[in-house]
């Protein structure tokens, strides 16, 4: 096979994967972000290897999830038009803002965390600079406009981050029987530890991936529940497999306290070499922008449907909602840096928490009222849809308080 015919199939065998699997790899893009990187880390720094039941548990509470949501887009069946005609849309309209307001504190963070990622491997000092810069490259993103070709980019940067957490994990080694204890479920007294683990569930179980989902038909074109479900597994599996290594890293290696931008990868450069100081920084940056521009694509798919439009990928609506969310995340990430407490890394770790404190749960009822509306699922998938939810609600009331006053700390 001559060296031309070898890279054509090679080109048409990557635009097959990406076809097949880019919606599970913005998935995996969108969960992976800032929060994730700095969540896991400071899960694993502040108590070890003992909250590594937490990510199985995710990984079930998002398959049941995603599973809702995929009977959802196969059938063509938006979450947000289902939302709108369950509640009318005078009432579907404020919801929708509020979400998505909810919604863009993920984009708070992440885009004040990728600016600091960039300032740090440029001769650029600035943070507010930074911040402004990877916010216009988001900008630039959405404004490709077509699916395939942002599935294409954000499936580039998701398999660079997960090629450059392998090499790092590579160099250490870990104490079995520990890791094997750290999925044995339990809970403690210890400060911060029910915040952690709905932080860790806020951004895993990650809600504005399901009002994409169920919007996806019209683009990917897929009307089997199967085709979502191979997608979205693989996505699923891919970043919880990931999550776990980043917190056992922490545990090994970063010492406790409160983290800095460059603290879950200084261990690393001690055992590995400098160069693993920069991949990760490269990686959590990286992490950082696509899941900060990721994220809104739920809104831009959300607000016009509350106010009674079709909407697909790339249209005027979409790019013009999730451009002005953009802008919003910006200037509140300034705010924020500029006049609170905040930085970018505690930024990271608070914002998934509102979220999983907020809109998860709201998320999770919604899902699970349209598709016992729209489906017949058995007895067994009815209880486990509800199991599910009833988890989600109780983690959020039961920590909704100590978030608060994490929050007011900063402010």
């Amino acid at each position: 096979m001559s060296t031309t015919n070898y890279f054509e199939r090679s080109v048409v065998q990557t635009k097959q994967f990406v076809r097949r699997y880019g919606l599970g790899l913005l998935f995996a893009a969108n969960v992976f972000g800032a929060g994730s990187v700095y969540i896991l880390s400071e899960a694993g720094s502040g108590f070890g290897f003992a909250l590594l039941w937490v990510l199985p548990l995710a990984l079930l509470a998002g398959l049941a999830m995603h599973e809702m949501s995929a009977r959802l887009a196969a059938a063509d069946r938006p979450l947000m038009v289902f939302i709108r005609d369950r509640i009318g849309e005078t009432a579907a309209k404020p919801f929708a803002v509020f979400v998505a307001f909810i919604m863009h504190f993920w984009s708070v963070a992440n885009y004040a965390l990728a600016g600091a990622a960039f300032v740090y491997l440029t001769p650029l000092s600035n943070l507010y600079i930074g911040t402004i810069v990877v916010a216009a490259l988001g900008l630039g993103l959405v404004e490709l406009r077509l699916y395939d070709r942002i599935e294409g980019v954000i499936s580039a940067l998701v398999l660079a981050i997960f090629g450059s957490y392998l090499v790092i994990i590579l160099g250490l080694d870990f104490p079995v029987g520990k890791v094997a204890g750290g999925f044995v479920p339990s809970l403690v007294s210890e400060v911060g530890y029910l915040t952690m683990v709905i932080a860790l569930l806020g951004t895993t179980v990650y809600y504005p991936n399901f009002f994409i989902q169920t919007s996806m038909s019209g683009t990917k074109d897929w009307d089997v529940v199967s085709r979502y479900r191979r997608d979205h597994t693989l996505g699923l599996v891919a970043v919880i497999a990931l999550s776990m290594a980043v917190m056992a890293v922490a545990a090994l290696t970063v010492p406790s306290g409160e983290l800095t931008l460059t603290d879950p990868g200084e261990p690393l450069a001690s055992a590995i070499g400098p160069w693993a100081l920069d991949v990760f920084v490269i990686a959590a940056g990286a992490a950082s922008f696509t899941s900060a521009t990721g994220t809104l694509f739920g809104a831009g798919f959300m607000l016009p449907q509350a106010y009674g439009h079709e909407t697909r990928f790339g249209d005027y609506r979409f790019r013009r909602v999730v451009n002005v969310l953009i802008v919003l995340s910006v200037l509140l990430a300034l705010a924020l840096l500029a006049f609170t407490g905040f930085t970018p890394v505690t930024l990271a770790i608070t914002m998934p928490a509102i979220n999983g404190v907020i809109g998860l749960p709201i998320t999770a009822v919604a899902l699970y009222a349209a598709v016992t509306r729209y489906f017949d699922p058995s007895r067994l998938e009815r209880a486990a849809f509800l199991a599910v939810v009833l988890v989600l609600f109780v983690g959020a009331a039961l920590t909704a308080q100590d978030l608060a006053g994490t929050i007011a700390g900063y402010l």
